[in-house]
């Protein structure tokens, strides 16, 4: 994000944006959607953990242990969020294909 806005910044339309994006707000985005994903895990290894599950249908002469979910929801509030983080990241990099070729940001 820091280097689209750097990018950005140049055209007239963008120029207040780069003040969004300093060495604070970067560590509190991280935390705070790190934050939002520990709590959506909290949340639902609290009220519905996984359990194990004994399966004795498959075959009856073993015992085969399988991980019964437990809430249905919550597993896939955490999954659409982590689904979410992926296609915000995708856009990103979308974003930044357009960034000139002698920008490299590994190069110091």
């Amino acid at each position: 994000m820091v280097v689209i806005a750097a990018f950005k910044s140049s055209r007239p339309e963008y120029k207040g944006a780069i003040k969004w994006f300093g060495a604070a707000q970067q560590r509190g985005t991280v935390l705070v959607l790190t934050a939002v994903q520990v709590v959506i895990c909290a949340v639902w290894l609290s009220t519905a953990s996984p359990t194990p599950h004994k399966n004795t249908h498959y075959i009856r002469s073993i015992i085969v242990y399988e991980c019964a979910i437990g809430s249905v929801a919550g597993f896939s509030l955490l999954l659409g969020y982590i689904g979410l983080l992926a296609a915000v990241s995708f856009f990103l990099a979308f974003l930044a294909r357009n960034l000139p070729d002698s920008f490299n940001e590994a190069k110091f």
